[in-house]
């Protein structure tokens, strides 16, 4: 067997087996073609004829085989430009015999029946097309039974036909990839009732959720332009609805589309960040790049969520310094590894110290001969757990704050940045009336020094250390149930790099002492993501994964805000960016933080949520009664 496979894979034996095809197939087109045109009744004209201009025929036909490389083409990959170019090099056979004939016969076709050549030429080119389609037919067939055979998963294609079409293509190829696609559902109504590649197209109008279940998909792939979040969240609303249980998959980039790299290999597993209701936004970032390009930045936190991913996103902008300032000393190493192993010829140092402790603040300025830019990122920011150490939140959150800022100030630092929240809007916890006071710290004081300070405020990231994605993420893990407050607690959300990217928009804004706030878009019901999440995950909500509503929480409200009714926003150059009017600002006393340090000092958690309530205008700290 050996032998075989051998001369199986030798380019020569397969040229001179290629060659022997169609040299059978120009003798016996002719031979073919000499018997139609004689009816089968002369023998011996037939037989003296195919004697006679057998090889000049030969001669003409194979010359035009060999120009047009018919030789070297893969019979199982015959394509309809195949076929195209097939039909070029037999027309040119046609000349080519035709032209060898006349010249050789003494300028005439005496003795030899013309018609024969167009014969010839249209038995020939049955030969080499239906050859090598039977062949191909064949092999797509033994696939298709393969595939029929095995116990894989069966797809349901949502999108465009031309796209469906090309990742026909590559399913029938390769159908241990991805599957058996069993369907296509269009964007059309016009197509409803058609086929595509022997496949049924559906219109817009099936009832999805029917479909799936008929059909037995347990896979659908949405190709454009049906893959927005949109179409995916109302698709998998009616699959949900059914409860059959499926994997979505899609394909995120337009560049791949266009490229035509519409591939099995390009298609991911829809994640709950795809399913966002998020507008694309456009922000120029050539004048920030230039604000930040060349020079030192230094951000706290840098170990968490989101200051990581101020760091990563800085750092492409090449600042000549980056300073990663962490009290978490893993969190630092993760990130200074991570950043360093990027390369580039950004300084980065990575300085562990806490926010509280002004000396270790100006050494993490000084460390690099002084700060341009400051990212304030560094929080604590878990809801529940700072109900029960509130000493410990205002002192990191309201006084770290503080500190972070006046060192900076006396440091000669021109930009500062707080990461504020909105839950700091009307606070109902102590985490966001603690936001709330070091936005205050930030805007009340005094413009006795160069440096121009800003928060910017925006509501829920998924996947921070803060968010209830990894809690679900956690829970589905280990089989539920997935805990949600109510089904009417509602959110906004926005991812992580987009957040960031909006945060470095606002901190290039020519603003002092003023609060931003961006648009974070429609706000989600947290009982909606939580059973996307276990779709996505392969299970059917309340049937293989419990949800369970707890209540709210101390600290918790059903609605997040990022504005108070007395607060008036201005647009600013960047979409989605807003600036709070001061004008507008109803907290016309500034607070004393003398009082909050003995406060804190006491360790009194009542006198600490009084102290936040009294100085915060529409506080709910106390349930409906603000101050």
């Amino acid at each position: 067997m050996w032998i075989f496979s051998s001369l199986k894979e030798s380019v020569v034996c397969r040229r001179v087996g290629a060659g022997f095809f169609h040299l059978m197939g120009i003798l016996l087109s002719f031979w073919v073609a000499l018997l139609l045109r004689f009816d089968f009744s002369d023998s011996g004209v037939i037989r003296e004829t195919f004697s006679d201009f057998c090889l000049r025929v030969l001669a003409g036909f194979f010359i035009s085989v060999f120009a047009f490389g018919l030789y070297r083409g893969l019979w199982r990959f015959f394509t309809l430009r195949d076929c195209f170019v097939t039909s070029i090099a037999v027309l040119a056979g046609f000349v080519l015999s035709g032209g060898v004939v006349f010249l050789s016969n003494g300028f005439s076709f005496e003795g030899f029946p013309r018609s024969t050549l167009i014969i010839t030429s249209i038995v020939f080119l049955v030969w080499e097309v239906g050859c090598r389609g039977f062949l191909r037919l064949i092999r797509e067939h033994r696939i298709q039974r393969q595939v029929e055979e095995a116990s894989i998963d069966r797809v349901l294609l949502v999108g465009n036909p031309d796209q469906a079409d090309s990742m026909l293509r590559q399913l029938i190829r390769y159908p241990h990839k991805a599957g058996r696609v069993v369907g296509v559902v269009s964007h059309a109504c016009r197509h409803k009732g058609l086929q595509l590649r022997g496949i049924p197209i559906y219109s817009p109008e099936v009832d999805l959720g029917g479909l799936v279940k008929r059909k037995e998909v347990n896979k659908l792939f949405f190709l454009p332009p049906l893959n927005t979040p949109s179409h995916i969240r109302e698709i998998m609303h009616a699959v949900g609805n059914a409860k059959v249980v499926c994997e979505y998959q899609f394909m995120p980039s337009i560049d791949d589309l266009a490229s035509g790299r519409l591939t099995v290999d390009r298609m991911r597993r829809v994640k709950i960040e795809d399913l966002l209701h998020r507008k694309p936004h456009e922000i120029d970032f050539d004048p920030i790049a230039s604000r930040i390009k060349g020079q030192r930045v230094l951000v706290t936190g840098a170990g968490g969520s989101i200051g990581s991913e101020i760091c990563r996103q800085v750092l492409e902008l090449e600042p000549e310094s980056l300073v990663l300032f962490e009290s978490s000393e893993y969190g630092l190493f993760e990130i200074e590894r991570e950043l360093l192993a990027r390369g580039g010829s950004t300084d980065v140092r990575a300085v562990t110290g806490d926010i509280r402790r002004p000396e270790q603040v100006r050494a993490a300025i000084r460390s690099v001969g002084g700060i341009d830019i400051v990212y304030h990122a560094a929080a604590y920011k878990h809801v529940h757990l700072m109900e029960r150490n509130p000493a410990a939140c205002f002192q990191n959150n309201v006084l770290g704050t503080h500190t972070v800022a006046t060192v900076s100030e006396a440091e000669g630092v021109s930009e500062f940045v707080l990461i504020s929240t909105d839950k700091a809007v009307r606070p109902t916890s102590l985490m966001g009336a603690s936001k709330r006071l070091a936005e205050r710290v930030l805007i009340e004081r005094g413009k006795g020094g160069n440096t121009r300070f800003k928060a910017v405020r925006f509501g829920n990231v998924l996947g921070s250390s803060g968010s209830v994605i990894p809690i679900f993420r956690k829970q589905i893990e280990n089989g539920g149930p997935v805990t949600v407050t109510s089904q009417q607690v509602t959110r906004y959300f926005m991812t992580i790099p987009e957040a960031v990217e909006l945060v470095i928009a606002a901190g290039a804004l020519a603003d002092d002492r003023s609060i931003c706030i961006l648009e974070m878009g429609e706000p989600v019901k947290i009982d909606s993501l939580a059973r996307r999440m276990i779709e996505l995950s392969g299970f059917v909500p309340d049937v293989d994964i419990p949800i369970v509503y707890t209540g709210l929480k101390s600290g918790e409200k059903e609605y997040e805000e990022l504005l108070t009714d007395d607060e008036g926003v201005v647009k600013t150059e960047y979409d989605r960016i807003w600036v709070v009017e001061k004008s507008h600002r109803a907290d016309s006393v500034s607070i004393d933080l003398g009082d909050l340090i003995e406060v804190i000092d006491e360790g009194d958690s009542e006198a600490l949520r009084n102290y936040a309530h009294q100085n915060i205008s529409g506080s709910l700290l106390y349930g409906g009664r603000s101050s």
